[in-house]
């Protein structure tokens, strides 16, 4: 068995490959108290370096750079709703090339040049492609299933709590009006870094059977429970 255990930031994993939930994967489940979690302990804890557990990974067969998540797709897709929150919000702003900095760790140009998500999920499509991950958001108008309605929860609780950051700084009469733009500008990036600071272990292995064995090892009801 080839296992490659790699210490990584959000930010190194986003940049050095190519993502998918294999489609018999459960779908996004989060609920609101799993998500303050994570914002809690990603943003507003004093830890720079706050580690968010291992990442249980396989390679595609004839494709150099795309991985499948067999652990962590719950953490990695609440990272990508977090993304879009800071670009939207920063995009609101006025800031649009901040927001488009953040939307290439979203989005990016595979090796063939092609435009492609950093994230592909096939269950919820295409609410999640259309409303969160495309910069900026397309129209969408079909019904929401329970697994897209998890994911307009968490982001809109995302986008709440980015809100209320910002909201903080209006309301704070120390800061001079001249210099609140500014003020919520850093905050946002404070935000953005943060996520991208969020340290794991992911565990590469080059087929799927190796990597569920693996999964299941790590997950072992005599390990204790994940965080996330």
């Amino acid at each position: 068995m080839d296992i490659k255990p790699l210490d990584l930031t959000v930010k190194n994993l986003l940049e050095t490959a190519f993502y998918k939930i294999p489609r018999f994967q459960r779908p996004y489940s989060w609920d609101r108290e799993n998500v303050e979690d994570f914002w809690n302990d990603a943003i507003t804890s004093d830890d720079p370096d706050y580690f968010i557990g291992s990442f249980v990974l396989y390679r595609a067969k004839g494709v150099a750079d795309l991985l499948y998540i067999v652990d962590g797709q719950q953490r990695l897709t609440t990272i990508t709703l977090l993304l879009a929150a800071a670009r939207d919000a920063l995009h609101d702003l006025g800031l649009p090339p901040l927001a488009a900095g953040v939307q290439k760790l979203i989005e990016r140009e595979d090796i063939n040049s092609d435009l492609t998500f950093v994230l592909e999920s096939e269950t919820p499509y295409p609410y999640l492609q259309e409303k969160i991950q495309k910069y900026p958001p397309a129209e969408y108008k079909g019904a929401l299933g329970l697994e897209q309605q998890a994911l307009e929860a968490a982001y809109a609780f995302l986008s709440d709590q980015i809100s209320r950051v910002l909201k903080a700084i209006d309301d704070d009469p120390t800061i001079s009006d001249d210099k609140r733009s500014d003020a919520k500008r850093k905050n946002l990036l404070h935000i953005r870094d943060s996520v991208l600071q969020l340290q794991l272990i992911a565990v590469q292995l080059g087929n799927e059977d190796d990597a569920y064995l693996i999964f299941e090892t790590l997950n072992y009801p005599g390990k204790g429970p994940h965080r996330f």
